[in-house]
């Protein structure tokens, strides 16, 4: 017997996930063996503490004045710098929600709020905005605002011996002051939407070298091109390596100016090369598919397109290993939220993997990922408003064949899937994973995985809701495949686990009963036992051959097994019937 609250700050289900970290909770404290002292700098309210180098103060947060509404929202903390040799604490900030804790230095506490960076000097205790005089924006604000505090793109570190930090912005890396004096762009990737974003190749060091060249990885946006450049501080960077691939995971010798980098492409498997300081020239020293010139394979290339209300977007689309010019091939389009960067993204067609562009590929099919982006309380109709789009540029090319196209996701993916088919008609058939399918209900539900509620996952997370349903219903219903289950004409096949700690398994449970009382072509897989996805290989395989079979069927025109055109009676189920079919 549990006893559940609704006074509960932290719910029974996430206290019992949490149990063994709760019953570890312990305060940092001090002693000082000089002095025959002994202070507790931690306490109940600030628990979640973290020294400061030179062991003279301890940043120190306190939550407990933002617990009730973090039980919903987003959470908030008071900020504290504790003086190690007292314990006396001293109020830094109220009511903030990023912080980065202190400089490699020990000088100066740095934290982010609004749309600016700030840094507290704890040696004379005063606070200075230091982005607010710099000509460039450190907020993302890229994304569904779901959240009263919007996130920063991040830190890249700091120089050894500069009283600066390195931001980074949408595209580039800046040099800012932390005394508020201003600060400087490093790179200049903006004008031709290029990421620049530094490289640790000394991941024991707490600082960069200022006398040494600085390495940044570079990414083009609607290129997709990958890179790296070089430059020392305030020089302008020197582009080394620039590819139409995926490169990345740059590494450094310890004691040899001797590099080592990471290649690939939709139909080059993942390789590791060697090279010098220049990057110039890298020499492949592995082969870790030698055998793939031995069989057909497919290709990759952009699509652009904008969505319904102007966003310009991409979608990866992907060739059939046979394909053939002058010939129209169905199409599976796999959607989750921004996909257009796996462009380059090698897959090994592994049976076990069941949402597998690569096998898909080899049973004959384009493959259409494209990115998908929302607006406020719309993700199933922004989804539908994004989607649309991106299919009719992709059968703009004249490959493919627009009555033979499938839809299929998994989880945030398998919701927008499942809600797709309730809007609209563009699929002849679709694949759902583990999918929301009530929002309302689900919103009352919790995160088992993690004993969380559903509820903040909706208003300042994935759900991009804002606000609980009652304050809204009518969007609420609007994006619940469920409550427009009777306009959907698409044949649906839906995967869930029994034991399911991310989606509620009575999710499925609810369409599955409405497709039923309504004479809907729906399929339900149920597997005993799994969670959010499937672990064990007799169903990763079992599923993936479902899917194929799903798709053969209604895309291909190849005969129906019994279970999808009948179903199968659940003695025959007992005595062990598995989806048979060869695999690509």
């Amino acid at each position: 017997m549990e006893i559940w609250h609704s006074l509960d700050l932290d719910p029974v289900p996430q206290q019992r996930v949490r149990e063994q970290q709760l019953r570890r909770v312990n305060f940092l404290s001090a002693w000082s063996l000089d002095q025959n002292s002994f202070v507790q700098l931690g306490d109940d309210l600030t628990e979640l503490t973290s020294m400061v180098e030179g062991g003279s103060y301890v940043v120190g947060r306190d939550e407990s004045p933002y617990d009730t509404d973090a039980m919903f929202r987003q959470q908030f903390f008071d900020l504290f710098a504790i003086n190690v040799e007292t314990g006396d604490k001293t109020l830094v900030e109220d009511r903030l929600t990023i912080e980065f804790g202190a400089t490699p230095d020990g000088r100066y506490m740095v934290w982010f709020e609004g749309e600016d960076y700030y840094s507290y000097d704890l040696r004379t205790g005063e606070k200075q905005n230091i982005t607010e005089n710099v000509a460039t924006q450190f907020v993302n604000l890229d994304v569904t605002p779901t959240r009263e505090q919007m996130p920063p793109f991040g830190v890249a570190g700091f120089l050894e011996g500069q009283d600066a930090i390195l931001l980074n912005d949408q595209w580039d890396v800046w040099e800012v002051n932390l005394d508020g004096s201003g600060g400087r762009a490093l790179t200049s990737g903006s004008d031709e939407s290029i990421r620049y974003r530094l490289v640790d190749l000394d991941p024991d060091a707490d600082e960069y070298d200022p006398d040494e060249p600085l390495y940044y990885s570079t990414y083009g946006e609607w290129t997709k091109q990958a890179g790296y450049a070089r430059a020392r501080p305030g020089d302008d960077p020197e582009m080394l390596l620039w590819e139409d691939k995926s490169i990345g995971r740059l590494q450094k010798a310890e004691n040899a100016d001797v590099y080592v980098l990471r290649q690939e492409r939709f139909n080059d498997s993942p390789d590791y090369f060697v090279a010098g300081a220049d990057l110039a020239a890298p020499r492949q020293v592995t082969t870790t598919n030698a055998f793939q010139s031995d069989f057909s394979w497919g290709k990759s290339e952009l699509v652009d397109y904008e969505n319904e209300w102007g966003r310009r977007l991409q979608g990866a689309l992907f060739y059939p290993a046979d394909y053939e010019p002058g010939q129209k091939y169905p199409m599976i389009v796999y959607h989750y939220e921004l996909l257009s960067q796996s462009l380059h993204q090698y897959q090994v067609p592994d049976p076990t993997s069941y949402y597998n562009g690569q096998i898909w590929s080899h049973e004959g099919y384009f493959v259409l990922r494209p990115d998908i982006v929302y607006r406020d309380r719309r993700p199933g109709q922004s989804n539908v408003e994004t989607l649309r789009p991106a299919v009719a540029a992709a059968v703009a090319t004249g490959m493919i064949d627009e009555e033979r196209i499938g839809l299929i996701g998994h989880s945030w993916g398998g919701y927008q899937t499942t809600f797709f088919v309730t809007q609209d008609d563009l699929f002849t058939a679709a694949v759902a994973g583990a999918p929301l399918t009530n929002l309302m209900s689900m919103y009352l539900s919790f995160y088992w995985n993690s004993g969380g509620t559903d509820a903040r996952i909706f208003e300042i997370s994935q759900g991009r809701m804002q606000v609980p349903w009652w304050e809204d219903y009518e969007s609420y219903f609007n994006n619940s495949p469920l409550h427009h289950i009777e306009n959907m004409n698409t044949p649906l096949l839906m995967m869930f686990g029994t034991n399911d700690g991310a989606v509620e398994y009575n999710q499925g449970v609810e369409f599955y009963n409405a497709a039923r009382r309504l004479a809907k072509q729906m399929v339900m897989l149920s597997y005993d036992g799994e969670n959010h996805g499937l672990a064990k290989k007799e169903n990763q395989l079992d599923y993936q051959g479902r899917i194929l079979q799903w798709f053969a069927h209604y895309l291909k025109g190849e005969p129906a097994p019994e279970w999808i055109s009948k179903g199968v009676p659940f003695i025959q189920q007992k005595d062990g019937l598995k989806a048979k079919r060869p695999i690509g």
